[in-house]
């Protein structure tokens, strides 16, 4: 062969391979140039999330350990007690103010994938999913139904339980368009009945098991409708998005894009905001000294303090050297949690 052909293969197959390298390695520096940049971003964000997070904690474990009279049904609305409520649903709004920062901040990096610092993703993503989910609400909703009327509830798998949840509300929904649950309460007996027979016949014909007759549904109706209308208050993912965009505000020329409203601006716009409202529902009428399934907002409330304790925590290793968060506040607040963890196996 010849010598200068194969000199040029040579040259063009090593010009090949110290492309092909300064491509892997240029790739490698972009991926950790973009991990970096995410981390500066989580940095920057982690004290005053931390603190906002600690906030709410504190609270929530005062409300917990003391049964936060301020929140009772009979609680007077004097000027202390009231600053209470609002300070309390502020505090919630705030933290979630501080969680859209970062996550709209974060949409400016080209290039982030999830599993990028998972153990952070996954802290908010836990803290984000009590405030929403009542997917386990609805479930036992379907349990303790199938219970009432003698329906044989080992017959349904976790897939179709989550099914019939979704459409137990489509039914209930449509006979109550203001989309306020509780309202169930307020149907005439003919439309309770109606509506729980229709609830009983997706249950049986899902299960394959016999119709229950009217008479049947009507004789318990009463007992199936104060299922229906336990007390909840989700605060869904996109309703989190809209309150945080709410609570924030830009900056300009700062270290951080985004800064979260204070107290008194959240008041002013409290009371002609519908989603920041939303919150409200969290906590009104509120007694955590009765913890059952008719309220599922207390369960929600100590779930919510439990992920809270998570995100501190994991982000407290984020700042490395820097203290967000003493480490016997911290030590106090675990205590709680560990506690509440107990309570629920």
């Amino acid at each position: 062969m010849n010598i200068d052909l194969i000199n040029t293969i040579v040259s063009a197959g090593v010009g090949a391979a110290v492309a092909l390298i300064t491509l892997y390695v240029d790739g490698l520096r972009k991926k950790k140039d973009r991990k970096r940049e995410e981390y500066n971003i989580y940095k920057s964000y982690s004290k005053p999330i931390i603190a906002a997070a600690e906030s709410l904690a504190w609270r929530l474990r005062e409300v917990l350990m003391f049964n936060g009279a301020y929140l009772l049904p009979d609680a007077p609305m004097n000027g202390f007690f009231k600053y209470k409520f609002d300070s309390t649903v502020y505090r919630l709004c705030f933290l979630i103010g501080w969680i859209r920062a970062v996550q709209k901040e974060h949409s400016y990096i080209e290039g982030i994938r999830d599993n990028q610092n998972p153990k952070i993703r996954k802290a908010i993503n836990s803290f984000q999913k009590v405030l929403a989910d009542g997917s386990h609400v609805e479930v036992s909703i379907l349990e303790e139904l199938c219970k009432l009327y003698g329906l044989e509830e080992k017959q349904i798998s976790d897939s179709i339980r989550q099914k019939l949840g979704v459409e137990i509300e489509r039914i209930v929904f449509g006979f109550i368009p203001d989309q306020v649950k509780k309202n169930v309460t307020n149907l005439q007996t003919d439309q309770k009945t109606e509506m729980i027979s229709s609830i009983m016949n997706l249950i049986s014909e899902h299960t394959e098991q016999n119709i229950i007759e009217k008479a049947h549904i009507k004789e318990k109706v009463d007992i199936a409708i104060d299922e229906l209308a336990r007390e909840f208050c989700w605060i869904y993912r996109d309703w989190q998005n809209a309150i945080g965009d709410e609570m924030i505000l830009k900056l300009e020329d700062a270290k951080r894009i985004y800064d979260v409203i204070g107290f008194s601006e959240f008041m002013k716009r409290r009371s002609e905001n519908e989603w920041i409202q939303k919150a409200d529902n969290l906590f009104a009428n509120l007694d955590v000294s009765i913890d059952n399934r008719f309220d599922t907002r207390v369960s929600q409330v100590k779930r919510i303090y439990i992920s809270l304790i998570e995100l501190i925590t994991v982000l407290s290793e984020t700042i490395e050297d820097e203290e967000g968060i003493s480490k016997s506040g911290l030590e106090t607040l675990t205590e709680l949690k560990i506690e509440l963890e107990q309570e629920e196996k």
